[in-house]
């Protein structure tokens, strides 16, 4: 079934037939229908609408699978919402939903069921698949549960695909929609039943046998779950074709690429199980449910865990984009230096540490520095000068100790005229 209710109107509205055979609108204020409440419209397919409901003077939630007003004129419509309730009233499991009641009168026709609030498993798997992908196992387990369930009371499910399985976040699993299930034949039956009338199924799930008309049998239903199986590990299923036609052409003809080409991540061993259960010809195949739920326990289903795979790839990607934006602005960068004339900015240069001779005293200077030497030279010395000629030699005009200037009195002496 297709989500929303486009189609027919609002989430709060629904048109029905009235009893002279108009058409009425059922509004926001005379949305009840049978003493149940319509609330919320879930999905609409080609003949019936599945509601939320709930009953008068209750505030539980149900669910609702309503005859549009078409399909309320149409015996074979009918037929159908009649039959599917009679198998789904049959089964009791805890991956089954149940069925409560069932009305059909000439105002409208439906069926009441548990309301079990969780997408399918084909919305999982569009949106978000890694997450899907690690509760493969505890997936495939409870749907093999509920089909061992429908085998042990005679019965093929007969449209097995991820939009009739729906699965919550804690992963508990809910198998619906039981329009098409019909009686497993057996002994004497299955060799005079010759070709069925009808293909029935879905051409993107259904088997090659039941392609070629021949009687369905537990086979039949481990084909599509193959398929579904395929799907969740790759993300689509394993044959697509331009027509109708040509899809069927090859479930009955085209070998399906390995899981393994499309998603590395999956064990040879899953890899080996979904393939057999894919065979052409239903002897190839696992004989029935049970053994499929036993071999897919004893597989290993990724090498590595495909949520905590996914996070590091995306985690990977990030910080790859985050360095090619860098590099970007660096070409936008020189480009628009480029476009102006302008030369690109030379790079630094790292200077260079002089290191001194050993035992050599003077301070390293960085390179361009002038030496000490010419410091020397430009700056006059206040040191006095050293003494040149032989040791003990005197410089001209020098005194010997004790010679006296010219002119210079001894002690005692008396000037000229002094008396």
């Amino acid at each position: 079934m297709n989500g929303g209710c486009d189609k027919f109107g609002s989430s709060n509205t629904f048109v029905t037939q009235n009893r002279a055979g108009g058409d009425r609108l059922v509004s926001e204020n005379q949305n009840v229908i049978g003493g149940y409440e319509l609330k919320n419209c879930v999905a609409t397919g080609k003949s019936t609408q599945i509601w939320e409901v709930t009953q008068a003077g209750s505030t539980v939630p149900l669910a609702m699978k309503l005859l549009l007003p078409d399909s309320l004129k149409d015996p074979v419509a009918k037929n159908v919402l009649k039959h599917e309730f009679k198998i789904g009233a049959a089964l009791e499991h805890p991956t089954m939903i149940r069925y409560h009641k069932l009305e059909m009168n000439r105002d409208h026709g439906f069926f009441i069921m548990d309301y079990f609030r969780a997408p399918s498993l084909k919305t999982q798997i569009t949106g978000n698949l890694p997450e899907t992908q690690s509760r493969l196992k505890k997936i495939v387990e409870a749907m093999c549960q509920a089909f061992v369930h429908m085998n042990e009371k005679g019965l093929l499910h007969r449209d097995i695909k991820p939009d009739n399985v729906l699965v919550n976040k804690t992963g508990e699993v809910r198998v619906i929609d039981f329009s098409l299930a019909s009686r497993i034949i057996s002994g004497v039956m299955k060799l005079v039943s010759g070709k069925q009338k009808n293909i029935m199924g879905t051409r993107t799930y259904i088997a090659p046998e039941i392609i070629l008309k021949k009687p369905p049998t537990p086979q039949s239903d481990i084909y599509s779950l193959g398929v579904t199986i395929y799907e969740i590990v790759t993300g689509a299923p394993p044959f697509a074709g331009l027509n109708p036609s040509d899809l069927l052409a090859k479930h009955l003809s085209e070998s399906p690429t390995p899981t393994s080409v499309l998603n590395p991540n999956v064990s040879p061993e899953l890899d080996a199980l979904i393939l057999k259960l894919l065979s052409k010809k239903p002897k190839d195949r696992p004989a029935e449910m049970r053994e499929v739920m036993s071999l897919f326990r004893n597989v290993r289903g990724f090498v590595e865990d495909p949520a905590e795979l996914s996070a590091r790839k995306i985690k990977a990607a990030k910080d790859n984009a985050s360095l090619g934006v860098d590099k970007r602005l660096d070409s936008r960068a020189d480009a628009d230096r480029v476009s102006r004339g302008l030369e690109a900015p030379a790079k630094p240069k790292k200077s260079k540490r002089l290191t001194a001779p050993i035992g050599e005293m003077e301070v390293v200077k960085k390179a361009g520095a002038k030496s000490p030497a010419a410091q020397t030279q430009q700056t006059p010395s206040m040191m006095p000068q050293m003494s040149y000629g032989m040791p003990g030699q005197m410089m001209p005009g020098q005194m010997m100790p004790g010679q006296m200037m010219p002119g210079q009195m001894m002690p005692g002496q008396m000037m000229p005229g002094q008396m």
